[in-house]
Formats: C-alpha cells, structure tokens, sequence
C-alpha cells in the first residue's frame, strides 16, 4: 500500500532537521523507563544520558523538549487539536500559552497532523472495488463489521485483501505477538518456487482486478526477514510499493537495504515504510546509532518494549501461550461496555491469507481478541491447494462456498457472535464492545430480532413462523433480513 500524500503541510530544511531529532527524543522518551522517571521526577538527564543523546544526533537544547515531561496533558491535547485540524482557537489559554513558550510543539503538532493526513489517505483503499460481485459485497459487509466491533479502531483499518505468506511461522518470537505465531519451522525456497510465487500472485490480479493486489501485506503473521528475496517481485507484479514491517531490527544491513529500497525512488514519492518493531532499549541503541535522524525522519519506530504505557492488544501470545487462555473477562462475554474500549485486535486483512509454503488459503477478517478468536480475526473458511495449476479453482470454490449476496437459504440466520440482542419496548438493540444498534418498530422489528437471536431458523423459516405467529408481512421480513445482513451484523462464520 502506498503511504504517500499531499497534504499541503510543508516544511524547511531546517524545519526538518528539527522535527528528526524531537522524533528520535519521542522514541528514547518511549523506550528508557529510566529516562522518564528521572525527567517526571523533576531530577533532569543522567551525564550518561546527555551523552548518549548527543551522541545519537540530538543536539536540540534540554528546554527545548521539556514540554514533553513538564507538561504532557497539554501538549497531548495540543496534538490532538493540530491533527484534528481545529486550529488554536478550542484550546485553553494555558494551552495555548505553552505552544507559545515552545515553539517546537506547535512543530511537531504539524508534523503528527501531516502523518494522520497521510494515513487518511490510505484509508481511501476500502473504497477499491474488486471484479468479483460476492466478493466485493462480503468484503464491504467486514468492513462495516469491523466498525461496528472495533469501534475508533475498526475505523482506522484499511481492510487489505491479500496476506502472502512465505515462510512457516517466524524467526523473533516478540513477547507481545498477538497471532501467536509459531516458531520458524519452514521457509520457501524462493529462487526454486519463484515462478509458482508469481503465478498465485498474477492470478489473484485477474480473479479480482489488478486494482486489488495494491491492497496486499506480504509477511503477516511471518517475519519478511525470513525470506526477503521477494520484495521487488512483488512490487512488479502488483504495480504497487508494498509496505514491510520487521522486528528484525538487529541486523543493520537488512535495515539499510529496506531504507533504500523505500526512500531512494525515481517516483520523488514519500513512502512511510519500513516500520520498525524495537522491541527493547538496546535494539533502540543500535538503530540509532547505525544511522542519523535525518536517515529515519520518514521511517516509524514502534517501541514496543515492556514497560511501555501503551496496553497491548490482550490477544494471541498474551491472552493464549503466557496464560494458557486465562479467563479474562471479553466484552462480549460479560456485556459491559465501558466508554473508551482499549483496542481489541491488530489485525487488517479482510480476504485470503495465502501460505505460499504450506500452500494454504485461510478466508478472514479482523474482530475483537478474546477466547473465541484469540489471534483477532474470524476465520470463515480453509482450504488447500497443490500448485499454480489448481489455485484458481480452490479460491474461487471458496468464495462460492462462503460469500453470498443474501443471507444463505440453507444456513440458519444469527447475529454476529459479538453481538449481545437486548429486546427493547421500541424493538431491539443489537450491541457490540463499541457501540449500540437500535431497530425501532416493536411490531415489525421486535418479533424478527427474537427470532434471529435463537438462532434456530433459515431464511425461508423465519418468514414462515413470523407470517403465522405475528403475521408479519412476508416482503417486510426479507427486506429487514437482507438490510441486517448488508450491514454485516448477521453472523457468516458458516458451519457445514
């Protein structure tokens, strides 16, 4: 996916020599607990610390980025006003009072605004149509589930259709893995199967339009540095700069070869990858010193050490492997919905994770972690293929068993398993982790919502019972039936 943009936002030479190294102190601010005890306790920097960060390219003056430490409430709320685009005018004079005193927050408030602007951008992929109709309408029904489940978080994915995977499991084993992915026990010999490769990834751009191969992750659940020979193959064949995110941070020259690849390009094009997974303070160490602030302006560290105070998504290897899928209380089990719910998945793909190596195609989307999809995402259905031969086939037998255009004749009707039905005095609430549904209409709606929540009938039987228990009106309930569907709240994990 390309992560380029024109934001208007523009910036000077020196400006962003600024901005690299108020960024580098945002990550060292992130990853050294030390460092933020001392700096919260009003105790300043260690001479070791001073030291280091001069050493790896922050020369700013010491006061210039207290706003981080002496005032973080206000300078979070001044970000948040600058990427929402309201100007200074909302904020409280202290605020504003502040941003006065240090002239690099309202900076690097431009900054995070252009970075969100950017993502927006991206976020324009699920709109991308595919030439298969079942498809495009499954595709837009998870889409509109994942809002509804995810909430704030659901909202910020840009729904991927392809996962290529080329390896079997992965070489890091981050503490925090939420696929739980497993240890590295295969990797494809590239040179040998690359015409295979290939050839799955052409035929998924004629399956569902060349258009939809843009919308691809090329690792997933594995670690692209388990097998990079692929990356300029696979820009090739989809016409498109795929992104690459690594927690392989330790090897400098696999880190230097993917900034070279994304930043050095004829196109003159911005591209905000690769991401970088630092999953301790040392690793932070050896990236910033391997290479200059300016060298990773453009590049996201994601400091993903222990003692960070962002929560992790309580999933995968924390929710099953550390404690053996403990019984933490899910959302959607204990049916209390506090105001702000944590995010619940790190999953994207809505569509084939395709296992180049085991030559297996898995059909998911993403949904909220918890016992029942403890990796964040539904599985809808399997299968396996045995080469270039037979591919299309499989996949397109998959779609014919597992996305439909109306709600199946022949499987019985429920609401998505996230979902809680709570029959109301108007109708009924259909409520999810992040939100409520309301169907108002107690003679229409009321009668339907008891009936899909038994989960007992088909299509054909709910408008039979309905028609002689409450003499509904047959057209009403299809029309209903198909509307719940389109909306993705019906549940289409189908059984056989």
């Amino acid at each position: 996916m390309k992560h380029d943009c024109a934001t208007g936002e523009e910036f000077s030479q020196v400006e962003l020599e600024r901005l690299a190294q108020v960024k580098r102190f945002h990550e060292w601010l992130q990853a050294d607990a030390s460092l933020r005890k001392r700096l919260y306790s009003d105790e300043g920097f260690s001479a070791e610390q001073e030291q280091w960060l001069q050493k790896v390219g922050i020369t700013l003056a010491v006061d210039e980025l207290s706003f981080f430490w002496k005032y973080p409430v206000a300078t979070a709320c001044y970000v948040t006003n600058a990427v929402n685009g309201l100007g200074d005018s909302p904020l409280e004079s202290e605020v504003r009072a502040i941003a006065e005193r240090f002239p690099l927050l309202p900076l690097w408030g431009r900054r995070q605004k252009h970075r969100c602007q950017c993502a927006n951008a991206v976020l324009k992929h699920p709109k991308t149509d595919s030439v298969h109709e079942k498809f495009n309408a499954w595709r837009d029904r998870r889409i509109k589930a994942t809002k509804s489940e995810l909430g704030f978080f659901g909202i910020m994915i840009d729904h991927p259709v392809f996962a290529f995977e080329l390896n079997q499991g992965c070489s890091v084993g981050c503490w925090f893995c939420s696929f739980a992915a497993d240890k590295l026990s295969g990797t494809l010999d590239y040179p040998q199967r690359r015409d295979e490769v290939l050839s799955i990834v052409r035929q998924c751009g004629e399956i569902f339009g060349k258009k939809m191969l843009r919308l691809s992750l090329p690792y997933y659940r594995t670690e692209p540095h388990d097998n990079p020979h692929y990356i300029e193959d696979f820009e090739k064949e989809t016409g498109a700069v795929l992104c690459t995110s690594t927690a392989a941070c330790n090897d400098m020259e696999w880190i230097r070869k993917l900034l070279d690849y994304y930043q050095h390009r004829d196109d003159g094009r911005v591209y905000y990858w690769p991401r970088l997974s630092v999953l301790t303070p040392a690793m932070l160490r050896n990236i910033h010193a391997a290479f200059t602030p300016m060298e990773l302006k453009d590049t996201e560290l994601l400091i993903q050490v222990k003692d960070h105070h962002r929560a992790k998504v309580a999933g995968g290897r924390i929710l099953k492997e550390q404690a053996g899928l403990r019984e933490v209380e899910d959302f959607a089990a204990r049916r209390e919905y506090p105001e702000a719910v944590p995010q619940g998945s790190i999953a994207c793909v809505s569509g084939f994770n395709i296992n180049l190596l085991t030559r297996a195609i898995m059909v998911f989307s993403p949904c909220y972690a918890g016992n029942k999809w403890p990796y964040g995402f539904r599985v809808f259905g399997q299968a396996t293929y045995t080469g270039a031969d037979d591919f299309a086939d499989v996949i397109q037998g998959l779609m014919e068993r597992l996305m439909f255009l109306s709600p199946p004749e022949d499987k019985p009707v429920k609401f998505r398993d996230d979902i809680e039905f709570r029959p109301t005095e108007e109708g009924f609430d259909l409520v999810t982790p992040s939100q409520a549904h309301h169907f108002k209409g107690r003679d229409k709606c009321g009668p339907l919502g008891e009936a899909i929540n038994s989960g007992e009938y088909t299509p054909a039987e709910l408008v039979r019972t309905l028609l002689q228990k409450h003499k509904a009106n047959p057209i009403l309930v299809r029309t209903i039936l198909q509307q719940l569907f389109d909306e993705g709240l019906l549940d289409e994990v189908y059984t056989d």
